[in-house]
């Protein structure tokens, strides 16, 4: 039975790291270590973690730093050669760990995902999330912005992701999606379109809170990569001279503005008004590609 790390970050989680814990410890594959990173909280997540009686859990703090930072430094820290992500107000499937990694290690892949579950504070399924299963489809749904992976459901090898150069700090608020362009030169991409992962829906969610940052980093790593495919990491200068297009595009305003509306409004029509206009903005972004 081959040992795995889990990767595990954790910032202010206070309302839902005993499930998310629990979860990965109640799992049917039980080889594994579980490398925890406490993002310098500010409430009672570390307290709670250490009242969990665990030989497998490591728990490291550090001042806080955000996620992709936080995730290097404990990527750093993992011993096994496969590390299973997961966050700290997520959940899984007690079969996740035993059914990705037998299926990650037949197909060969650097990096695989899963398909999952919406669920809510209470932990409730709300809808489920269908990812596509291989290379070829992933990377078609990178260039259309579409669901590729789930980042909290990924399982790689360190070495491959150290080879790509870990997470790109630069791209904050869209750091999984750069990475799987990333990854994809160095291997296959995979994913089980299985819902093995539970992923909380809340309003603290990176989605919400940095959506502005994150439409424009994905749009931002979007045109690099499709218009220089000869290319394995974004540097500086190219990056800033993208940004300035990007945040004067009209693509870029209505994404932004139909993601504030479907994000804070409470009503469905308006929600659904902007829902058609961010699928036409995206649709005109593929045709110009």
């Amino acid at each position: 039975m081959k040992k795995i790390s889990i990767l595990l970050p954790v910032y202010n989680d206070e309302q839902y790291i005993k499930r998310s814990v629990n979860s990965i410890l109640n799992s049917t594959y039980s080889n594994f270590e579980l490398i925890i990173i406490n993002d310098g909280s500010t409430d009672s997540s570390p307290d709670i973690i250490n009242k969990i009686n665990d030989p497998r859990i490591k728990l490291y703090s550090k001042q806080n730093t955000g996620l992709q930072d936080s995730l290097n430094y404990g990527i750093k820290r993992c011993n096994c050669e496969i590390i299973m992500r997961m966050d700290g107000d997520d959940e899984m499937d007690n079969n996740k760990i035993e059914i990705q990694l037998a299926d990650f290690l037949n197909n060969k892949a650097v990096l695989s995902g899963t398909g999952g579950y919406v669920i809510n504070n209470n932990s409730e399924i709300k809808e489920r999330i269908n990812v596509p299963e291989s290379n070829t489809n992933i990377i078609n749904c990178l260039k259309n912005i579409k669901t590729s992976m789930i980042h909290p459901s990924i399982m790689f090898y360190k070495d491959a992701i150290i080879k790509a150069g870990l997470y790109d700090l630069k791209f904050d608020a869209a750091d999984d999606y750069e990475m799987y362009y990333r990854m994809s030169k160095i291997g296959k991409l995979s994913n089980i379109n299985s819902p093995l992962l539970l992923l909380r829906k809340h309003e603290q969610n990176m989605s919400v809170t940095q959506s502005v940052k994150q439409v424009q980093n994905t749009l931002i790593a979007r045109k690099i990569y499709i218009e220089n495919p000869e290319i394995n990491s974004i540097n500086n200068d190219l990056y800033i001279e993208t940004k300035d297009k990007i945040v004067n595009s009209l693509s870029y305003y209505l994404l932004n503005l139909s993601n504030n509306h479907i994000n804070t409004s409470r009503y469905f029509f308006i929600r659904f008004f902007y829902k058609v206009i961010r699928k036409i903005t995206l649709n005109s972004l593929n045709i110009l590609n």
